[in-house]
């Protein structure tokens, strides 16, 4: 062990290593204290962390590998699927305005989710069927109450191929912004659901919101977590839940917040069904028939959503200008199962964070930022990186100088960090106006910039009252017990010699 080499290399340095087993046989109190406090000293040494700085390498693999666990509990597809062929009649679809009757949905100010869901499917449903080839089912047209099973049900009754169910979000403390898919782990119903997914959020993505990705989510029992998708999945029929954007959030409200928005949601998703199947509509004048789609493999594996924290986040000061105010920061982080969603930061140790900024660019894993620090603050950056199931890993801690300026001579510039935020949530703008750097790094990349990275924090790491009382009491305690063995040793010896004149 560690300490005992160190226990060693001390009572060597003293001359008194030949005496060791005596002082440990006649005196093992006092040793066992030695030996102690030189094992907390060499523990702290091996094992102490650093404050701020939560680092986790993980084995780099891509987002689309799986674990080891098979899909038992999925029954094998027909040959055809579920898609018919050019000499079957038309493509059968169903659309499913989410919630109904009782079940309001999501409601915040004057938005209820079940009115919005249905305002949204009719519209979908009005232009899927300007389209040629394609018949289009709803699950409700009305305030009705309907299970999710009775949904999946009428589904099947008609023969349907897909099933899309229409939603929008909300979040426990109203921070996430954002559309996102969720679809099937398993088989061929993750495959075509990714497939049609990845056409449906690279239209939000025009349109102009976030995309938090394409998703999927079990449950205790293994199964896909939300009914709508479990159901299908069981009578071997893929689906697709979409939640178009976030109801509480002013950065999605610009695009729900009258009906024509709404019914825009349903023409997008009506396009993205058109893509999937390649059809042609001489009404709108499009024609889709030779539109390539994504070719997602059919996995053999649960396709597990990621329950772990972004394997590192390490931030870099670039610049500081103590008459500005402003601090430019140099971010690198990276999450190899989901990638990287948002980011916070904090100018007061992690004791506030801004709120949520989007990923400037989620091909790359390293980005600068400039955000401004008020005057007569002595600033300790942090950030936290949150990869795409809004997991975080929290930075390094970098001690910087006090800023001091001219608060009249910057009267746009926001002096309260609450406000600074709030101007924030335009994510879009905050988005423009930051500047990405690099490439996506290499596990080396990051070891080096952690080292350089703490060993900085370290250099500039204040030292404590506590903190300095504690290594005196360490080092005088050190220092009485050398006394201490020196003086057993001493006596120890001149026993020695009196037992040898006395023989």
């Amino acid at each position: 062990m560690m300490h005992n080499f160190i226990i060693s290399r001390f009572y060597k340095k003293i001359g008194l290593l030949s005496n060791i087993r005596t002082v440990r046989g006649a005196y093992c109190p006092l040793f066992f204290i030695i030996n102690f406090i030189l094992m907390l000293v060499c523990m702290g040494e091996v094992t102490g962390s650093k404050e701020g700085c939560c680092i986790v390498y993980a084995a780099e693999k891509g987002a689309g590998e799986v674990s080891e666990e098979t899909t038992e509990n999925v029954s094998a597809s027909d040959e055809a699927g579920n898609e018919p062929s050019e000499e079957n009649s038309d493509i059968v679809v169903v659309i499913d305005p989410g919630h109904g009757g009782k079940n309001l949905g999501g409601q915040y100010e004057d938005y209820t989710e079940k009115e919005m869901t249905l305002i949204v499917a009719n519209a979908m449903k009005e232009e899927l069927e300007k389209y040629e080839g394609i018949t289009v089912y709803l699950t409700r047209t009305g305030d009705k109450d309907m299970d999710l099973d009775e949904r999946c049900e009428y589904a099947q009754s008609v023969g349907a191929d897909f099933l899309f169910c229409l939603h929008f979000n909300l979040s426990e403390h109203h921070t996430l912004f954002g559309a996102e898919t969720w679809i099937s782990a398993y088989g061929e119903q993750y495959s075509r659901g990714y497939a049609f997914a990845n056409i449906e959020i690279g239209l939000l993505e025009d349109l102009g919101l976030y995309s938090r990705g394409i998703k999927t989510r079990l449950n205790e029992k293994n199964e896909d977590y939300y009914g709508i998708i479990r159901h299908s999945t069981e009578r071997n029929m893929p689906c697709a839940l979409i939640e178009h954007c976030h109801l509480d959030q002013e950065n999605d409200k610009p695009f729900y917040d009258h009906k024509e928005k709404l019914e825009d949601f349903g023409r997008l998703d009506a396009e993205a069904v058109a893509k999937y199947y390649g059809l042609k509509s001489d009404i709108l004048g499009k024609d889709y028939r030779g539109y390539e789609k994504i070719d997602v493999a059919i996995p053999t594996h649960v396709m597990r959503p990621d329950k772990t924290e972004p394997d590192v986040c390490i931030i870099e000061l670039v610049e500081q200008n103590k008459k500005s105010g402003d601090v430019t920061l140099r971010v690198s982080a990276a999450d190899y199962d989901s990638g990287m969603l948002y980011y916070t930061y904090s100018y007061d140790g992690g004791v506030t964070f801004s709120e949520l900024q989007r990923w400037p660019d989620k091909t790359r894993d390293t980005f600068e930022f400039t955000f401004k620090v008020p005057s007569g603050i002595v600033p300790q950056v942090m950030v936290n990186a949150y990869n795409g199931y809004d997991l975080y890993t929290t930075s390094n801690s970098l001690n910087l100088a006090s800023t001091s300026y001219d608060m009249a001579s910057d009267t746009d510039e926001t002096t309260d960090f609450q406000d600074e935020e709030n101007d924030g949530n335009d994510s879009q703008s905050s988005a423009d106006a930051l500047e990405t750097t690099g490439h996506a790094l290499s596990k080396k990349d990051y070891e080096e910039i952690s080292y350089h990275s703490q060993k900085e924090s370290e250099e500039k790491k204040p030292v404590t009252m506590v903190y300095f009382i504690k290594v005196c009491l360490i080092g005088a305690i050190i220092v009485l017990a050398m006394m201490w063995s020196i003086l057993i040793a001493v006596r120890h010896n001149k026993k020695k010699r009196r037992r040898r004149k006395g023989k």
